[in-house]
């Protein structure tokens, strides 16, 4: 039976709650998210406190909240709060009256918890090994450091898109801020980054933001560029990406901006705060590009909860893959593992053909998750799984796997090159490179080489001895009986593939010597 675990996280600009439904064996999945916008930071008053009225009016929610969780069965809880209530000058009395009124037993985070939890969002989601995080909330900034994949430095500032929205915005009209006021504000982050070197000593790292700002700015820019792949998670902006936005959103009237693609009207407001957080630290520390994560505090608040020894885990990409297996998929894992395995086999083999080994990591990613999750959506309907998979493969916000990587993983594993191929190439021209239309062909003419030689899924064929030459590759293949369906399925595919591969393909089978 698998177990359902919630993470509440109650932040200084929206409340929200996510259930987690996770297997015996450490695969999960989200199963609910309800978000609901407090402006918690607004409710604290000139002299630092909270009220008990604020507290009041947030309950209704919570008592929800609870009860969602108590419909799906939620085992374990985990509830905590960040900057709005942390930084009250009544914070513990804030968690009393929020027990007495609901029941809920509350955590409050310090800015280092809450940067870790961030962290741990992203590096279990991410194939980024160095970078600074960027959490900008409603009441604090968190920044974070981290090399090989370990956390460095974190500082957690009390500044955030609410609190310095009202803090430096309220004097702005209809919405249209002045220079001058974006000038003070800017001076003001800079001067509160004084005393961290660290910020300042690592150029060149990409920004990883998490939180309301950089994901409602990637949604802005897919609008405006029409871009074809309308993911957040490992979505890349340029700093000429954020300058447009930079020099364009504070300038317009509230009633202009809210009708912005991609903008949702709640965040009108403080989504010129929040850019300006984020352009005056990227500039400061020099930063080189912006990625945004999909999972962050939240994420990590639960790996924390079920991982406790070890939060990190050694794959994004492999414990991704394990997450969509694991939950209702129909599918052999001994079969994919092998049609991975002999893809592997044949491309260690042919790749001095193709002369590219400085992307041998990377196609080989590729590979293990089209192989892996090429059936996926025989979930949805058997008969057409290849075109739900190539779906599910480009909208399942793959851990690991970059936007680029993602499409051509979805290209490979959907292979087939007379009519959806040419046409998936054409959709996703503005991610893809100029070289990978060569690269799905050679990829996806080989995956279907190796799913063939499994096509009855039994393991008949047992061993695999790919060798080339003379413009030729051999397949020398052992069984352990006459494998009608595997002959059948080389047949049908050999023409793509020594098209793909300017090489004639040939096989010879023999009895297993373990038969």
């Amino acid at each position: 039976m698998n177990n359902k675990i919630g993470i509440m996280d109650i932040g200084s600009n929206s409340i929200r709650l996510v259930i987690y439904e996770m297997t015996e064996t450490g695969a999960y999945r989200i199963v609910q998210e309800c978000k609901e916008a407090a402006r918690l930071s607004e409710k604290v008053g000139a002299n630092g406190r909270m009220e008990r009225e604020a507290v009041r009016s947030i309950a209704p929610l919570l008592n929800q909240f609870m009860a969602v969780c108590r419909m799906h069965g939620v085992i374990r809880m985990r509830a905590a709060a960040t900057a709005a209530i942390r930084n009250a000058a009544n914070s513990d009395e804030i968690v009393q009256w929020i027990a007495e009124e609901t029941g809920l037993t509350l955590e409050i985070l310090s800015g280092e918890q809450e940067g870790y939890a961030g962290f741990l969002g992203v590096v279990n989601t991410m194939n980024v090994s160095d970078g600074i995080i960027i959490d900008i909330g409603g009441g604090s900034t968190e920044i974070t450091l981290f090399r090989k994949r370990q956390r460095l430095h974190t500082v957690s500032f009390p500044f955030g898109a609410v609190n310095m929205n009202w803090r430096f915005g309220r004097e702005v009209r209809n919405g249209e801020w002045s220079p001058q006021q974006i000038e003070e504000m800017e001076s003001f982050v800079r001067s509160s980054l004084q005393n961290h070197d660290w910020i300042f000593s690592n150029p060149g790292l990409p920004f990883i933001g998490l939180g309301g700002t950089l994901r409602t700015l990637a949604k802005i820019n897919q609008k405006r560029q029409d871009y074809s792949l309308p993911v957040t998670h490992h979505y890349e902006m340029t700093t000429e990406d954020v300058n447009y936005f930079y020099v364009s959103l504070p300038h317009l009237s509230y009633e202009k901006r809210k009708k912005t693609a991609g903008l949702s009207k709640d965040r009108a407001d403080i989504i010129v705060p929040g850019l300006i957080i984020l352009k005056a630290i990227f500039e400061a520390a020099q930063g080189s590009t912006y990625l945004v994560s999909g999972a962050g505090l939240r994420d990590g608040l639960f790996h924390e909860l079920v991982n406790t020894e070890q939060p990190v885990v050694d794959n994004p990409l492999i414990a991704s893959i394990r997450n969509i297996l694991s939950f209702a998929v129909p599918v052999s894992e001994t079969h994919v593992k092998r049609v991975n395995e002999y893809a592997v086999r044949l491309y260690d083999e042919l790749v001095d053909v193709w002369g590219d080994v400085s992307s041998s990591a990377m196609d080989k990613r590729l590979l293990l998750t089209a192989a892996t999750l090429y059936k996926t959506g025989a979930a949805l309907n058997y008969y057409h799984f290849r075109q739900h998979s190539v779906f599910w493969i480009l909208h399942a916000g793959i851990g690991g796997l970059s936007h680029r990587e993602t499409v051509l993983a979805a290209l490979i594993a959907d292979y087939h090159p007379k009519n959806r191929t040419p046409r998936l190439l054409r959709t996703h021209a503005d991610i893809l490179e100029p070289s990978d239309e060569a690269r799905v062909h050679r990829l996806g003419s080989l995956l279907q080489l190796a799913i063939g030689m499994d096509r009855s899924e039994s393991g008949i064929i047992t061993s695999i001895n790919p060798t080339t030459g003379d413009d030729a590759l051999h397949l020398r293949l052992e069984s352990t009986g006459e494998p009608i369906l595997e002959q059948r399925e080389l047949e049908a595919v050999a023409k793509d593939f020594q098209k793909a591969w300017n090489l004639t393909l040939s096989w010879s089978i023999l009895p297993s010597s373990n038969f």
